[in-house]
């Protein structure tokens, strides 16, 4: 009998007994849709924890991304279907039953200052993970993505204009709509002055970090240790940069455009994370 524990043993049990997916166009389409799930929690992520909150997050981080809700609920159904063809040939326990969307939905999770403060001692005291510390650090201080941080190069670091060009620089050809500027916090100056120093222009600052996956391990444990419930992943630190600057009351437009958003709904999200800045407002009157 097939084990499977982890979400890439159900996606290969799938793909090679499921009639529809390992014939025809079906295929490469379930693939996509499939492997988003991988590329954002990783295919160790166990199937037993696959649950809405599990989904939710997800479809949050997709929609971050750019994703419509289309293209969301097929990722949905894909990892449903995944979940659903195994359970029936009797590899796991029935799955939850996942919802679709109707329009963009949900509040993102984001971790305190603290919890951030909390999780960095405890990579470098507890762990002695320097590089998870690092890495954790710069992404909620920056709000980058993890592939954006696992591809950042040395020579996108500007300390002349105390800047992180993020998606490569603009005299370098690169996607305009990836392309984006983010300044570099007090918090992240000694992290990144020390990874750049004497390193060459074209080494990535994080080379210490082989995939998302080895990343997204090292960080489950971390959180775990801290105490931080399992629905917080290493993708909630760019949700709290987000949250730190609504509360600090940047404008829209400008989060909008340190996040990389495409749609201002999504920046909108974060407005409605926390009442402080209606708080403010009505202390003024």
């Amino acid at each position: 009998m097939t084990e499977i524990k982890t979400f890439s043993d159900a996606l290969e049990y799938t793909f090679s007994t499921r009639h529809a997916w390992r014939h025809g166009n079906g295929r490469k389409t379930a693939a996509i849709n499939a492997g988003h799930f991988v590329r954002l929690r990783g295919g160790s992520f166990p199937v037993a924890k696959i649950t809405q909150p599990v989904i939710s997050q997800v479809s949050i981080e997709l929609e971050d991304e750019g994703k419509s809700d289309a293209t969301i609920n097929r990722v949905v159904s894909a990892v449903s279907t995944v979940l659903n063809h195994c359970a029936f040939d009797g590899l796991i326990a029935s799955p939850p039953k996942f919802r679709r969307r109707k329009e963009s939905e949900g509040r993102p999770l984001f971790y305190t200052k603290e919890q951030v403060d909390q999780m960095y001692d405890i990579s470098k005291d507890i762990f002695q993970r320097d590089d998870l510390a690092d890495i954790m650090m710069v992404g909620a201080y920056t709000g980058m993505r993890q592939g954006e941080l696992l591809k950042l190069k040395v020579k996108d670091v500007d300390f002349t204009l105390n800047t992180i060009h993020v998606g490569g620089r603009p005299d370098v050809k690169t996607k305009a709509a990836n392309y984006r500027t983010v300044p570099i916090h007090e918090k992240i100056t000694l992290i990144m002055r020390e990874r750049i120093a004497d390193v060459k222009p074209t080494v990535r600052v994080f080379d210490d970090w082989h995939d998302k996956d080895q990343l997204l391990r090292a960080f489950s444990k971390v959180r775990k240790f801290a105490g931080i419930d399992d629905s917080y992943v290493f993708h909630c630190l760019r949700h709290s940069f987000a949250t730190w600057c609504a509360e600090a009351g940047v404008p829209i437009r400008t989060l909008m455009d340190l996040m990389g958003h495409k749609r201002i709904e999504t920046t909108l999200r974060y407005a409605k994370t926390t009442d402080k800045a209606r708080t403010d407002a009505m202390a003024l009157i």
